[in-house]
């Protein structure tokens, strides 16, 4: 009987705990953004805490509500008709908030999920904008300063893409990177760094461009080639009209 009892007992609690739920499970943000996470159950909370790093921040009442937000942590109820939803917002997200994010309900099971902040460098290339002769053989180095985890970098020229290899550095606790490519001017074309990393939607980008002029050593070659063909052609013609005159002349 006692074992009926008990096994009905974790069945029950099964149940309930099954039936809260925190999402999203793995929040990927940049530092200074605001972090959301959402716990929602089916019963009327009596008590919901929220902690971050094992550190109690906020605690909710079914009775008074919120008791202990500050400018950072907050709570904010989106109840619906058997739906008890309570927001938790971390603003201004730092480095060391990163890790685990858990939602409690008092008789429930802790919920929990990943928090991971990212930060945000800059992007260049460097030297700017080029001019080269056609056929010239040219570097463009990208760096990419500043940046958390380690980007990933790419590269784009008149939007085909193509990758490299990254070299890294850390200074303190953030990447700087760069990465070159090299290529053969052959027309004017944009030239674009691309940087990324998984808390940005789009990558972070810089465009240089290149403009190509024609390399003045052919087009001399090609100058005088056609001055020959010219002149061997006028003086063919030339010679022809002299033995016409003569001959006339001697009729």
């Amino acid at each position: 009987m006692h074992v009926f009892r008990l096994g009905l007992f974790l069945l029950i609690t099964t149940v309930v705990s099954a039936q809260e739920q925190l999402q999203p499970l793995n929040a990927v943000l940049l530092r200074g953004s605001k972090a959301r996470f959402n716990c929602s159950t089916t019963r009327p909370p009596l008590v919901m805490t929220w902690t971050l790093n094992e550190r109690l921040v906020i605690t909710i009442l079914e009775a008074s509500g919120v008791i202990n937000s500050t400018d950072r942590f907050s709570a904010t109820n989106f109840t619906t008709p058997g739906d008890y939803r309570w927001e938790f917002a971390i603003s201004n997200v730092q480095r060391d908030d990163a890790g685990e994010v858990a939602c409690q309900v008092l008789g429930g099971a802790s919920r929990m999920a990943t928090l991971s902040v990212q930060e945000r460098g800059s992007v260049g290339i460097v030297g700017g904008n080029q001019t080269k002769t056609e056929g010239a053989q040219m570097e463009f180095q990208c760096r990419a300063v500043g940046w958390f985890p380690e980007p990933n970098m790419s590269w784009s020229v008149n939007g085909v893409a193509y990758s490299c290899n990254t070299s890294s550095v850390t200074q303190g606790n953030l990447f700087n990177s760069s990465c070159t490519l090299a290529v053969t001017a052959v027309k004017n074309s944009s030239v674009q760094c691309l940087v990324k990393i998984p808390a940005l939607s789009t990558p972070d980008r810089s465009t240089v461009f290149l403009t190509v002029g024609k390399n003045i050593k052919h087009a001399l070659s090609d100058q005088q080639i056609q001055k020959i063909t010219n002149s061997n052609f006028y003086s063919k013609d030339t010679h022809k009209q002299n033995r016409n005159s003569k001959h006339r002349t001697t009729i």
